[in-house]
Formats: C-alpha cells, sequence, structure tokens
C-alpha cells in the first residue's frame, strides 16, 4: 500500500496537469464564496471608495469578459512557448530532460493561475444581472469584480516571471545543475548507509544457499511488462521475518521486466502460499518508464546524454559536455564518502532475510565515464577534464575496489586520448593522466 501511495504521489507531483487542475478547482469555490459574501454585504460599501471599481453591470460584463478573454490569448501563448521550449529542450540535450520540465513547478504553477484566473472571471461573469435583466432585481457583485481585476493583474506578473523563468530552465547550466543538484538530495534515498543492519551493527556470518537451492526455490513472477519503477524494502524485509523466508531479488529499480521474468526467489519453498505470493508481488511497482526516485543511473544517465548531445557533431557544445562531467564528478564524489548499502540485510537477530541486487560504484563509474570517453575521444579538453575529475575525487575513496575502477577508467582515457590528432594536446592529456595516476596513489592506503 506505502509503495502504491508514493507512486500515485510521484505521478502526481511529475505531472503537467494536476497543480493546474487543483488551482481551477480552488479558483471554482474563490468565485462561489465571493459572490455569496457579495450577497451578504451588498454594495453600500464600495461608496465613497475611489480606489476600487464601482461600475455598474453592463461595466462589470465589461471588466469580467475583458480579463477572460485576454487570459484565454495569453494560455495560448504559454502553450506555444511551452511546446517550443521543449521542443528545444528535447533536440539540444535529449528526451530524458522532458521530464525535469513537465515537473517544474513554475511551468505549472503559471499555467494553473491563467487557467484558475479564467474559471473565476467566468463564473462571476454569469451572476452580473442588471436592470433590464428577467430576474426580479438587479446585482453587480463588486467585491468578485475587483478580485477579478486583481487576479488578472497578477496573471500579468505571473506572464512576465513565466517568460524569465523559461529562458533560464532551458540553459543549459541550469538545465544540468537542476539534475546534478537532485542526485545529490536523492542519495540518502538511492544510497542508504544502514539497510539491513541489525542494532548494533553486530553482524553475523552468514551462510548462503548455493546455486541449486536457488534453483529450487520458488520463484515470484512479473505480471506484467514494464520497468520497475521502485521497491518496498522494508515491507520485504517484513513479510521475510514474518513468515521465517530468504529473499534473493532477481532485479533492482530501473530494470526493464518482462512479463513472467522472476522478481525474486524464496526459500524455503513450503512456506510460501498464494496470499504471501501477491503480498511479495505488491512490494514491486512497474511503469512504462524509468523515475529517478530509486533509480541512480537513470540521474547519471541524463547528464551522460545530455554531454553525448553535446559532443555530437550536428551540436559540437564541448563546454555543456564539461558542465556535465564536472556534475558527474560530484556525483561520484558523493557516492565515494558513503557506506554503500549492503546486499545481505539481516534482521535484528542477525538472521539473514533478503539477499538485494544493488548499484555499486563500479557500475556507476563506467555508466559516466565509458560514453564520454567514447565520444569525445578525439578531444582533448573533454579527456583532460575527464581526467581531472578523476583526480578530484582520489581524496574522497575509502574503498580500495573503488580506487581500481578509477585506475582503470583512467587508463582507458589514456589509451582513447592516442586519437587526438595534434601531438600537443596528446602530449598534455598524458600529462594529465599522470597527475591522476598519482593522485590516486597517494590516496591508497
Amino acid at each position: 500500500m506505502k509503495l502504491q501511495l508514493l507512486k500515485i504521489r510521484d505521478a502526481l507531483t511529475d505531472s503537467f496537469w494536476f497543480l493546474p487542475a487543483l488551482m481551477a478547482l480552488l479558483a471554482t469555490g474563490a468565485a462561489l464564496g465571493s459572490v455569496a459574501i457579495d450577497h451578504a454585504v451588498g454594495s453600500a460599501w464600495v461608496h465613497g471608495m475611489d480606489w476600487v471599481w464601482s461600475g455598474g453591470a453592463e461595466g462589470a460584463r465589461g471588466v469580467l469578459s475583458v480579463v477572460a478573454g485576454s487570459i484565454m490569448t495569453v494560455i495560448s501563448i504559454v502553450f506555444s512557448l511551452t511546446v517550443t521550449a521543449l521542443a528545444q529542450t528535447s533536440s539540444h540535450f535529449g528526451p530524458r530532460v522532458l521530464r525535469n520540465f513537465t515537473s517544474d513547478r513554475g511551468v505549472q504553477f503559471t499555467l494553473g493561475t491563467f487557467i484558475a484566473t479564467f474559471v473565476y472571471c467566468l463564473l462571476v461573469l454569469r451572476t452580473v444581472r442588471s436592470e433590464h435583466s428577467v430576474e426580479a432585481s438587479s446585482f453587480v457583485p463588486y467585491l468578485s469584480v475587483n478580485i477579478g481585476m486583481l487576479l488578472g493583474l497578477a496573471s500579468l506578473a505571473v506572464l512576465i516571471y513565466f517568460i524569465h523563468h523559461v529562458s533560464q530552465s532551458i540553459q543549459a547550466e541550469n538545465l544540468i545543475a537542476d539534475v546534478g543538484a537532485e542526485f545529490q538530495k536523492s542519495l540518502p534515498v538511492l544510497f542508504p548507509e544502514r539497510i539491513g543492519l541489525p542494532q548494533g551493527n553486530d553482524t553475523k556470518p552468514c551462510r548462503l544457499p548455493d546455486e541449486s537451492q536457488w534453483q529450487a526455490a520458488h520463484v515470484v513472477i512479473s505480471a506484467a511488462n514494464g520497468y520497475l519503477q521502485g521497491m518496498d524494502n522494508e515491507r520485504l524485509m517484513r513479510l521475510a521475518i514474518r513468515h521465517d523466508l530468504m529473499l534473493k531479488l532477481e532485479k533492482r529499480p530501473g530494470a526493464f521486466v518482462t512479463h513472467a521474468e522472476p522478481l525474486l526467489r524464496v526459500l524455503p519453498r513450503s512456506n510460501v502460499n498464494h496470499d504471501l505470493e501477491l503480498d511479495l508481488r505488491a512490494c514491486f511497482s512497474q511503469g512504462p518508464h524509468r523515475t529517478p526516485h530509486q533509480d541512480a543511473l537513470y540521474i547519471v544517465q541524463q547528464l551522460v546524454e545530455i554531454a553525448v548531445h553535446a559532443l555530437s557533431p550536428g551540436i559540437n557544445e564541448p563546454f555543456t559536455a564539461l558542465t556535465c562531467i564536472d556534475w558527474l564528478g560530484a556525483s561520484l564524489r558523493g557516492v565515494a564518502r558513503r557506506e554503500l548499502p549492503t546486499t545481505l540485510r539481516q534482521d535484528e537477530d542477525g538472521q539473514l532475510r533478503v539477499i538485494a541486487c544493488t548499484l555499486d560504484f563500479e557500475e556507476l563509474a563506467h555508466a559516466a565515464f565509458d560514453q564520454i570517453r567514447h565520444y569525445g575521444a578525439d578531444n582533448a579538453d573533454v579527456m583532460g577534464h575527464l581526467l581531472e575529475i578523476i583526480a578530484k575525487i582520489a581524496p574522497d575513496l575509502h574503498r580500495d575496489q573503488d580506487r581500481a575502477v578509477l585506475v582503470r577508467h583512467a587508463r582507458l582515457i589514456g589509451e582513447d586520448a592516442a586519437q587526438i590528432a595534434n601531438e600537443t594536446d596528446r602530449r598534455r592529456v598524458a600529462d594529465c593522466l599522470q597527475k591522476t595516476l598519482r593522485a590516486l596513489s597517494r590516496n591508497d592506503t
């Protein structure tokens, strides 16, 4: 249930329509409420107040009609700007970054403000009655009309903000910084340090079942095709403890799972029944696309995709690629400082319950460096910057295997730099390689 609620929350917060729809509902309530107040207080309060609008019924209709009609024109402009920005963002930075734009609160708030103003004015307009109408008496909702005028002015201010916000959000530096900051913010969720450890960190030696036992275990399969968007690790642990199980996860968030493909294996087989299998399957959430909430590679691949697009001959923006490398280095430094989650997860009594499928530093480094190294092999600035970033990560390394991974990538960068045509540039990258290897060596303790 928790996982489904999180999925619904993520779907609503990332959607383009939810906030505008919510603001339209609030505008409906505000229109009904302000008209009710107008009925209650009457029109005597506007006399002698020169700073508020106090015209007649025809004037009220004119004001509200102008505001509502102008807002509809502005909405069409906003949509045109949004579509243009989406097309430009997709062509320059890749389709993965579109999620960042459509889930942007500034864009959603702008559209919501315009729709809310239009709905408010339209609902208030229907209550205005003149002396020549078929109703018993005329009615001009002065308070509501003045609020409608204020909403029109507020919409103008929001339009100015929107133009500025869009122009800022499609700039490469800001877009890359938003993606990189999202990774930094998500580090505690992506790489929890104490998941599956007994109290007091008093771990016991774990006796693992051999492969033949796992082959004979009960298999919980996927019920649909799609990407694994998330899993409820806490519920899996509770189920394993309650039913005295050992679970081996076959997939991790971000993997594409086909129908009837194994999600996890369960021992002992005799403890599993139909209801328990449904509970275990409910711990996994699938969808048509990947999400960044439990998938660290997704965010890293966003930065890599922007860098690769920038290095393509059609775009040829190496400085954008250098900015991506900076943020990739910051991401890897954050991971290098943390204790990575263990694959062997025990309960509070030290009993092994879950064998997880986790992401390690090596796979993350491969995702960060390989594609950029391949597409930027003939660019001395890109190759040298990759080596500089590896040297900056070196002081934060505290695992020997992580250091070995970066040494291997540094040497691969040096080998690929042989494609650089200019001998001086090749020598510059070679000097940078030696500095990087010395930095990695100095931190080898």
